[in-house]
Formats: structure tokens, C-alpha cells, sequence
């Protein structure tokens, strides 16, 4: 029955229609207030479950970062144990790779020595020798005046150039270093160079 019609307006039928339309209860299939209801309990029990669900990975994720302590804590004196077996396992290694250096040497250390002091001019004595993978550095001191000096330094490179127990194993020997000493003026500082050959490849 329409809502808007007048109950006083008489009907075809045979009495007035006396029904209080604003107080009778809602006729359609489905009411607005069950819909309502329906709508906001859904959204009530889809954030239950986000919550929920975010509240089981937050518990989650603290018990395995307890969980990782707790073995961590226990395998730490393992963990000290194999720094310090790395540890012993690198100065060892050190030790071969210094013995594999001087084993592969391109010269013999104690023949090199033995030769040098076998052609060393009366007048110069070795003060240091270092060597590295590409030369070897000789330095000592010349009893001689500069002039002089320097004649006798060519004329040793020219020997150390030419012996046959030294020359063939580098590339080239050079002076590289040749000045006054600061304490005697008698005595002049000097460098020589050894620089190997290049590895056969």
C-alpha cells in the first residue's frame, strides 16, 4: 500500500483503512538496518583478523630473534675458537708464502751475497740489501772522494754487468743512488739496483 495516501480519503472498499502507517514495522526483504549491521560487522571481523594476524608475526619474529640469541649465546665460544684457528691459519700461511718467495727466488740469496762480496771493490763496504719481487736494492758507503767515487762506481757496474754469476739473472744494474755522507766527507753513500727479468711466461 502506498505510504502517502490520505486514510481518510474513502476507498472503493466497504470500511476506512485506520492503520498507522508511520509506527507499522518495515515490509521489504531485506531492512536497512540489517544491512547496516551486516556491513559494519564484516569490517568489524576483517579487522579482528588483520589485528589477529599481525599480532601472530609480531609474537613470531620476537621468538625466533629470541630463539637465534639464545643459540648464538651458546655457539659463541665456538665462534671465538674458529677466529682463532683462522688466525693461526693465516700466520702459518704467511710462513709458506715467505718460504715459496725465497725457494722461487730468481737467484739464490747466499750465492748472490758470496758474489757481490767476491767482486765488491777494496774501497766500499754494504751497509743493507733489501729485495722485493722485482729488484734488489744494495746500499753501503765509498771510501773515496767524489770524483773518484764516481769512476769507481761505473767501473763496479760495468764488472757486476759482466759477471757471469751475476749479469745473466737482470734485466739491468744500475746506480741509483750516489751522494756525500753528512758525518765524513771521505765517505760517499751509494745504491745500487738490480732489477730481475721479467718471469718466462
Amino acid at each position: 500500500m502506498a505510504k502517502n495516501r490520505d486514510p481518510l480519503v474513502l476507498s472503493p472498499h466497504w470500511h476506512l483503512d485506520c492503520r498507522i502507517v508511520g509506527e507499522l514495522p518495515e515490509d521489504t526483504v531485506v531492512g536497512r538496518r540489517f544491512l547496516v549491521n551486516a556491513v559494519l560487522g564484516s569490517i568489524l571481523v576483517i579487522l579482528s583478523l588483520l589485528g589477529g594476524w599481525l599480532a601472530y608475526q609480531s609474537f613470531s619474529l620476537r621468538f625466533q630473534i629470541h630463539d637465534w640469541e639464545q643459540r648464538i649465546a651458546a655457539n659463541r665460544a665456538e665462534v671465538v675458537e674458529l677466529q682463532k684457528m683462522q688466525s693461526d691459519y693465516r700466520a702459518e700461511a704467511d710462513k709458506i708464502d715467505q718460504v715459496y718467495r725465497l725457494i722461487n727466488s730468481p737467484i739464490l740469496v747466499s750465492g748472490f751475497i758470496t758474489n757481490l762480496g767476491r767482486t765488491l771493490p777494496a774501497q766500499m763496504t754494504i751497509d743493507v740489501i733489501e729485495a722485493n719481487d722485482t729488484k734488489v736494492a744494495v746500499r753501503g758507503t765509498l771510501r773515496a772522494t767524489s770524483e773518484r767515487g764516481t769512476l769507481l762506481i761505473s767501473a763496479y757496474l760495468d764488472v757486476l754487468r759482466a759477471d757471469p754469476q751475476i749479469g745473466p739473472h737482470f734485466r739491468s744494474i744500475v746506480g741509483t743512488g750516489f751522494e756525500r755522507n753528512r758525518y765524513n766527507d771521505s765517505l760517499q753513500n751509494v745504491e745500487i739496483t738490480f732489477y730481475f727479468k721479467p718471469p718466462a711466461s
